[in-house]
């Protein structure tokens, strides 16, 4: 679904991404692990066609994304590590204004809103104004917002740092359902406790279906799926049993200077 091919991005002749190339199928994910700074938002605008890169293609859906820009964005859904603008309309308001620019019909429109305000659960929101909401309100109903043009391809920017336990336990279980539909996810964090929580790294089933990349000097110091990774660390060590920090020992020695 998603195909990335010698991707670099330098700014003012500074290198930032260096030819990256990857490939990501429908109902996959890919974690993008790597320290503030490392480049996973700067790859996630890139992805999101909103940053052109200085060299490489990107392929959504087998077609090349910013050569076709109307064709491709449809597909994408992009939500933000920080909500931003609006705060003044009301959550329907705000749904309304992009169910509009997707070009939803109104009947359309209205049901639309209804659904994604259920979806997400906060059917009691819509009519508050957004200025008032908490952040994990609006990370709420920046779902609900995406969810309005039903994308193919997820940009997640630290989707699990603005909610509470109860919250991260639903979006992660939304993020499985999201692949279960065949959906394509790509969601960036500077946590190794989040890529626990997203991967579901205990569930083989899970694990088969999830890549890990960690970014490192804007380049891919990983890039396998989790139960790769476990294998062949297994075979490394020579046991049957992994650690229970095998993943933060992994990533300290990937990035070490």
């Amino acid at each position: 679904m998603l195909d990335v091919q010698n991707l670099s991005k330098s700014i003012d002749k500074k290198p930032f991404l260096s030819e990256l190339t990857f490939q990501v199928a429908a109902g996959e994910s890919l974690i993008l692990l790597g320290r503030n700074g490392a480049g996973k938002t700067l790859l996630l605008n890139i992805l999101a066609t909103l940053v052109e890169p200085t060299s490489g293609s990107i392929f959504i859906s087998g077609i090349d994304a910013f050569s076709n820009l109307k064709q491709v964005r449809p597909q994408i859904g992009y939500i933000p590590v920080a909500f931003e603008g609006y705060p003044e309309l009301s959550a329907v308001d705000y749904l309304n204004f992009f169910a509009a620019a997707y070009k939803l019909e109104k009947q359309e429109r209205i049901a639309a809103i209804d659904a994604v305000l259920e979806l997400m659960d906060v059917q009691h929101l819509r009519d508050i104004k957004i200025e008032t909401f908490s952040t994990g309100e609006r990370q709420r109903l920046l779902f609900a917002k995406t969810f309005l043009h039903e994308p193919d391809l997820w940009l997640l920017d630290e989707p699990l740092t603005p909610l509470d336990p109860r919250g991260q336990i639903e979006m992660i279980e939304l993020f499985g359902e999201l692949q279960a539909m065949g959906k394509t996810l790509v969601i960036a964090t500077n946590r190794i406790e989040d890529v626990h929580k997203l991967c579901d790294i205990t569930s083989d089933v899970s694990s088969k279906t999830n890549l890990l990349g960690i970014l490192n000097d804007g380049k891919f110091a990983v890039f396998r799926t989790i139960s790769q990774l476990q294998q062949e660390i297994k075979e490394k060590n020579k046991t049957e049993n992994l650690k229970p920090n095998w993943l933060a020992e992994l990533y300290l020695e990937v990035t070490k200077s």
